[in-house]
């Protein structure tokens, strides 16, 4: 089986601010090649939930060459080629906004989508997210690293083609019931989802922790409040975990919060414009004194335990 993987990071909300790009060759089920690209945008504007979710900041890309550069090493990975994203419609609006930014011709390929593919093969699961569907199949990676990414949404369609025992992607298409997306210069068609698929994974997973690892008074008393997404479970999820911990969660940074939760790692280096609003009034609370601690996801979920 032949494919390309690939992830972006993007600096902010514009589908033409790539930071970064992951590529993965596999050629007959095995990677011949890994590529990553720090990347300058454009727009030099980055968001701080961008920044919380991928750890890049304008400092890391400043001497790095902009896309146009970039394109000229990998083109030749994506004309009339097979290309493999988890959430194709970001990953693949990425590529096609940022080309059009530069003025440069879109390549002839097809692209099929690894989440909607998990979601229809995959059903047990609670959700198709990238890191979810990898940790049912045993592989941990470092989620949000573009090229780990990149491997680990080709991890999931290798995966998918073993369980079904076909290498062609038009056959798991249909046996799953996803279709095919395609790019080309006059436009594109997605990749959708046209049924529930004939198949799925016979293997038992539980996402959930089991209740006598859980330390119940972990957050007794605290009031914990969350900023940026996290990568191990929806916010929902969370404030449900610390109110069932003995905690109560917050929706903004008061004199009231004891806790903040961010998916941001090295907090300390990064600059004020590069926080979120709410670490900012965290971080200002805690120099005039406020007994407030900051905790990333890791010492969060170390927390819970």
């Amino acid at each position: 089986m032949d494919f390309i993987a690939i992830d972006f990071e993007t600096a902010n909300e514009k589908r033409n601010s790539p930071c970064s790009i992951g590529l993965v060759v596999i050629k007959e089920g095995k990677i011949v090649e890994k590529i990553h690209y720090l990347i300058k945008p454009k727009e030099m504007r980055f968001m701080p939930i961008n920044i919380g979710i991928h750890g890049i900041r304008p400092a890391m890309v400043e001497n790095e060459p902009e896309f146009d550069v970039i394109w000229n090493e990998i083109k030749h990975h994506f004309n009339d080629s097979l290309i493999v994203a988890h959430n194709a419609a970001f990953d693949i609006s990425v590529l096609r906004n940022t080309l059009e930014l530069y003025n440069i011709d879109i390549p002839n390929l097809n692209y099929i989508c690894t989440m909607k593919l998990s979601r229809n093969f995959y059903k047990q699961l609670d959700n198709a997210k990238l890191n979810t569907v990898n940790k049912f199949l045993g592989y941990e990676f470092n989620h949000h690293d573009a090229l780990a990414d990149a491997i680990a949404c080709g991890n999931i369609l290798l995966n998918i083609s073993k369980e079904l025992g076909v290498k062609e992607v038009s056959e798991i298409s249909r046996l799953t019931g996803v279709t095919l997306g395609s790019l080309y210069k006059e436009g594109y068609i997605p990749s959708s989802t046209k049924g529930r698929g004939l198949r799925t994974s016979g293997k038992i997973f539980s996402r959930e922790i089991r209740s006598e690892n859980y330390n119940f008074e972990a957050f007794k008393n605290e009031v914990v409040v969350f900023t940026g997404g996290l990568s191990t479970m929806r916010r929902e999820e969370a404030s449900r975990l610390v109110r069932r911990l003995g905690g109560s969660v917050g929706s903004s940074v008061t004199r009231k919060t004891t806790i903040l939760i961010t998916n941001t790692k090295d907090i300390w280096d990064l600059k004020r414009d590069e926080m979120s609003t709410k670490l900012r009034k965290a971080i200002d609370l805690k120099n005039k004194g406020q007994l407030i601690r900051i905790l990333n996801e890791e010492e969060f979920l170390l927390r819970c335990q």
